[in-house]
C-alpha cells in the first residue's frame, strides 16, 4: 500500500476506484479545481490491474492520500476505506467516474457553517444538489430534480422513493462522524451502499438543505455499476435499505414517520429500476435488457409509479445529449507548484471495461 499523509481539513473527498485510471484523473482534476482549497482527497484503489498506481505518482499534492488494496474488496468495503481514513469534519464521496463543478465543496459545505434561513447548522443532516447526468465523453443527458431549499429529512427520503427528488452520491455532503455512526457502507445494500448510508444519516437529524445548482456530474456508461447490475440486485438492495430505515423508526417508537415511510415502500424499487433503465438508454442491447427485466420481475415494472415516472421524465429518453464545453476548470488545470497536481494530457480517454 502506498500512502501519503494528510492534514486535518474541513472536507474529505473520498474517491473509491477500480480500473478506471483515465476517469480517475478527470475526477481528481475536478476536485483540485475547487474554489474552496480546504479539503483532502482520499483515493481508495480496490486492487486495480491497470496503471492507476503509476498515474497517482504524477500527483504531488499534500492534500492527496492514496490507499491501495492488493486484493479486491468490493464496492462497500472499499468505500469504507475512504470513510475510515477521513480527517475532514465533512464528507463527500465522489465515484471515480464522476466530477464536481468548481464551487461544489464551497456551496455544499455552507449549510454546515452558517444558518440556512431559520435552520441552524447542527440541525442539518445533509446538504445536496441536483446533478448533470452525462455520458463518458461529458455529453449531458439531463439534470436530476432538485428539492426545496430546506425540508424535513424524511421528506427527502420519501421524495427519493417516490421519484420526486434526484440526489446522486456525488452531490451529497454530510458530517463524517454521522456517516460512521450509522455503520458506514454495508454489503447488504448491494450496488447502492451509498443510498443505505446517506438515508440513515438523513433521518437522524431534523433537516436537509438543497443547493439548487447542479454542482456535480454523474457519469452513466456501460461499465458503471448502475449500468451492469440486474433487477434482482436492485430489488434486494431496495428492500434492505427500507428495512433498515423502518427499524430505526420502530426502535424509536416514531409511528407517524414509520407510516409515512411505509406508504412509499412500493415505489422505491420501481423508481430505482426506472432510473437504471433510463440511464442505460442508447447503449447496445438496452431495449432487450429492459424487456428481459420486465418479463422477469413484472411486479416492479407494471406499477402506477412507473407510468407516473414515464409521464414526468419520459422526455429525457428522447433528448439528445449536449456536449460540454472544453474549457471547464477541471480540464485545463495547469501545472502548479509542488503542492499541486501537474497538468495532464487531454487526449481522449475510454472507459475501462
Amino acid at each position: 500500500m502506498m500512502e501519503r499523509h494528510s492534514r486535518s481539513s474541513v472536507v474529505t473527498v473520498g474517491i473509491p476506484t477500480h480500473n478506471r485510471a483515465d476517469l480517475l484523473e478527470r475526477a481528481l482534476r475536478s476536485v483540485l479545481a475547487q474554489s474552496c482549497p480546504d479539503f483532502e482527497i482520499i483515493v481508495a484503489d480496490d486492487a486495480s490491474s491497470d496503471d492507476t498506481p503509476e498515474r497517482m505518482r504524477k500527483f504531488d499534492d499534500p492534500r492527496i492520500v492514496y490507499l491501495r488494496s492488493e486484493v479486491n474488496l468490493g464496492i462497500a468495503p472499499n468505500t469504507n476505506r475512504c470513510l475510515e481514513h477521513a480527517n475532514g469534519e465533512l464528507l463527500l464521496i465522489l465515484n471515480d467516474d464522476d466530477e464536481l463543478e468548481p464551487e461544489a465543496l464551497e456551496k455544499l459545505s455552507r449549510p454546515f457553517r452558517q444558518p440556512t434561513g431559520a435552520v441552524t447548522p447542527e440541525k442539518v443532516a445533509i446538504s445536496w444538489c441536483p446533478c448533470s447526468v452525462q455520458t463518458a465523453d461529458r455529453q449531458v443527458k439531463w439534470v436530476t430534480d432538485a428539492g426545496p431549499a430546506v425540508e424535513e429529512s424524511l421528506d427527502l427520503v420519501v421524495g427519493l422513493f417516490d421519484g420526486t427528488r434526484g440526489p446522486r452520491f456525488c452531490g451529497i455532503m454530510m458530517r463524517t462522524g454521522d456517516a460512521r455512526v450509522v455503520g458506514g457502507y454495508t454489503v447488504r445494500h448491494g450496488p447502492i451502499p451509498d443510498v443505505g448510508n446517506w438515508t440513515q444519516v438523513a433521518i437522524r437529524r431534523d433537516y436537509v438543505v438543497c443547493i439548487p445548482d447542479a454542482l456535480a456530474r454523474y457519469t452513466s456508461h456501460d461499465a458503471s455499476c448502475t449500468g451492469t447490475s440486474k433487477a434482482k440486485a436492485w430489488q434486494e438492495a431496495g428492500e434492505a435499505i427500507y428495512d433498515d430505515l423502518a427499524a430505526y423508526y420502530e426502535t424509536n417508537g416514531d409511528k407517524a414517520r414509520l407510516r409515512k415511510l411505509k406508504a412509499s415502500r412500493g415505489n422505491f424499487v420501481s423508481g430505482l429500476l426506472v432510473t437504471v433503465i433510463m440511464q442505460s438508454m442508447g447503449r447496445p442491447g438496452w431495449v432487450r435488457l429492459a424487456l428481459g427485466e420486465l418479463r422477469r420481475v413484472p411486479q416492479y415494472f407494471l406499477t402506477p409509479m412507473l407510468f407516473r415516472r414515464l409521464l414526468v421524465d419520459g422526455h429525457k429518453l428522447l433528448r439528445k445529449p449536449k456536449a460540454r464545453t472544453r474549457n471547464h476548470p477541471a480540464q485545463v488545470l495547469s501545472s502548479r507548484s509542488n503542492n499541486r497536481a501537474p497538468s495532464m494530457s487531454e487526449s481522449g480517454s475510454q472507459v475501462r471495461k
